[in-house]
This record gives C-alpha cells, sequence and structure tokens, in this order.
C-alpha cells in the first residue's frame, strides 16, 4: 500500500457511477486520500441511496455541486456516459484554471474526445483522454487504461503509484479513444460472428464442433502470427472467399437463421477484391501484414 503525502493533489469524479466507484475504491484502498466526487443524483432519491453507499464504501468525500469539486481539486475525472461528455467538460470549464488536470474517461469516440478538449483548452487545464480497455468492476483502478493527451503525463505520474495501469501514447486528444473504437471492431464484431456461428451450428448439431474447430485455428501459434497469416492470406483470396459466403448465406438462410454477419462478411469480401490487393502482390500472399497498407503508393 502507498501512503499518501500532504502534497498529493486531490482527486475528483464527475460521476460516481461504476467506473467511477470502482477505480476510486481501489485507489483508496492502495492509500489515496481525500477522494471526492459530484454525483448529480446525490440528493435525489431514491437514487441518492446508491450514491450515498458508493461514496461511503470508497471512503469518498461527496461535493455538493459540480462547481465546488470543480474548484476544490486539482485533478478532475469525467467518468459518465458518452452523450454527457461534450456537455460537463461545457459546463466544467466555468471552473476550470491553469495547473489542473481534466481527464475524460467517457466510452466515446475520438472526435467527442477532440470536441470536449478544444472546450477545456482556453480555461488552461490540461485536458486528458483516457480510454478503459478492459472491465472495471473486475480489475477497479488496475483496470488497462491508455491516455493520451496534455494532461496525460502528469495523470500517470501521480495515480500510477496508486496501482493504476497506465499507458500514456504520444499525441492530442483522440488517439487513446480511437484505439478503443477501433478495438471495438472485432471485439464487438467477434461476438456477432460467434453467436451467428453457434446458433447456425446448432440447427445441424454442430455448435460444440465448430467452437473446437474454430479455437484449434487460433491456437496454431502466437495470437499475432495467427493473425498475420489471416490477414496477409485474406487480402490475395478475397475473391474466391466472397463466393464461398455465398454459399454460407445460402446454408443459413436453407436453416433460417439469421445471415447478417455472413452478408456483411460477403460484402466487404468482395471490396477487399476490387480493392486490387491480389494484383498488387501479384498473387502471392506477403509476409507482412502491415505490407498491404502499400496498396495505392
Amino acid at each position: 500500500m502507498t501512503a499518501r503525502n500532504d502534497n498529493m493533489p486531490v482527486l475528483g469524479f464527475i460521476g460516481l457511477g461504476e467506473a467511477a466507484f470502482h477505480i476510486a475504491r481501489g485507489l483508496h484502498g492502495e492509500g489515496l486520500r481525500g477522494i471526492r466526487a459530484y454525483d448529480k443524483f446525490w440528493n435525489v432519491p431514491p437514487q441518492s441511496d446508491l450514491v450515498a453507499q458508493r461514496a461511503g464504501e470508497a471512503s469518498v468525500t461527496l461535493a455538493p455541486s459540480l462547481q465546488a469539486l470543480v474548484e476544490g481539486c486539482d485533478i478532475v475525472v469525467s467518468a459518465v456516459s458518452a452523450n454527457l461528455a461534450v456537455p460537463l467538460a461545457r459546463e466544467s470549464a466555468a471552473w476550470l484554471r491553469p495547473g489542473q488536470v481534466y481527464a475524460d474517461l467517457n466510452s466515446a469516440g475520438p472526435q467527442t474526445k477532440i470536441e470536449a478538449a478544444a472546450i477545456v483548452a482556453p480555461t488552461g487545464a490540461a485536458f486528458m483522454d483516457g480510454a478503459i480497455m478492459g472491465t472495471v468492476p473486475g480489475l477497479g483502478h488496475k483496470v488497462p487504461t491508455l491516455v493520451c493527451g496534455e494532461g496525460a503525463q502528469r495523470f500517470a505520474d501521480v495515480l500510477r503509484p496508486f496501482g493504476m495501469q497506465l499507458t500514456v501514447l504520444e499525441g492530442a486528444a483522440g488517439k487513446a479513444s480511437a484505439s478503443k473504437m477501433l478495438r471495438s471492431i472485432f471485439m464487438k464484431g467477434v461476438v456477432a460472428l460467434l453467436l451467428e456461428t453457434v446458433l447456425a451450428g446448432h440447427e445441424y448439431g454442430l455448435e460444440d464442433d465448430l467452437l473446437d474447430s474454430i479455437a484449434e485455428t487460433f491456437a496454431a501459434g502466437p495470437f499475432l502470427e495467427v493473425a498475420n497469416g489471416l490477414i496477409a492470406r485474406g487480402v490475395i483470396h478475397a475473391e474466391r472467399r466472397a463466393h464461398e459466403m455465398d454459399e454460407v448465406v445460402a446454408t443459413l438462410r436453407a436453416a433460417g437463421v439469421d445471415d447478417t454477419m455472413s452478408l456483411a462478411t460477403r460484402d466487404k469480401l468482395l471490396k477487399i477484391a476490387a480493392a486490387g490487393y491480389k494484383a498488387h502482390f501479384k498473387g502471392v500472399a506477403p509476409r507482412d501484414f502491415h505490407d498491404i497498407f502499400t496498396l495505392g503508393n
């Protein structure tokens, strides 16, 4: 446990929802003292009961207003919902001052973070774009988090000693959130693909066999090596595989299973084929998937 000293900047959360609660509780457990929070429901029953309970468990002092929180903290963390990121940055800007860090941990896209950063900039406070890359209830304050922007390094310097797993990315606000959004292409997309696969497989009594087969493919080597091969060969064989997906779609329709993801895969493969990768690489898969970025150069 790391002891807090008297010169430690005061940390305050806008919103004491699930993420802020678990992070604050974890930081307190590591020895960080004086954590504050403002939640708009702090005095609005019945939500106020949960806010008070969380504040008590995390040893967080509740502020009576957003102004009181912002004026009383050195690091202000916005941890609400994405649609409130910009409005709260705009409201907080009235009380922000030079020397503060305004850290936006909301699950919002890069354009939202860039807009919020532009609002904060004239106040003299340093904006930080933070992207939480894991599950907060399970990992708490140790959840892997990407941070970037003017205030990222100071945020990391203050909170890493208390166990936060922070990776500082070079660049302005937007980069960390872009990483989170783009990662979701795979992480959310693979869930939809798996569901379509097992639902169709169930019609043929094959759901477990299919997952075993998929597992064998991804266990063929380190993930980065497997991914490299899938991407490199995928751009070469896109047209043939698109035609194979027509048969997949026909199979799903015969089984009465929704084919949304398979149709999208076919259409994406057709676009990849039309882009000209096969001709560019003369029909031979590149050794390194990074080579696909040379198309058109």
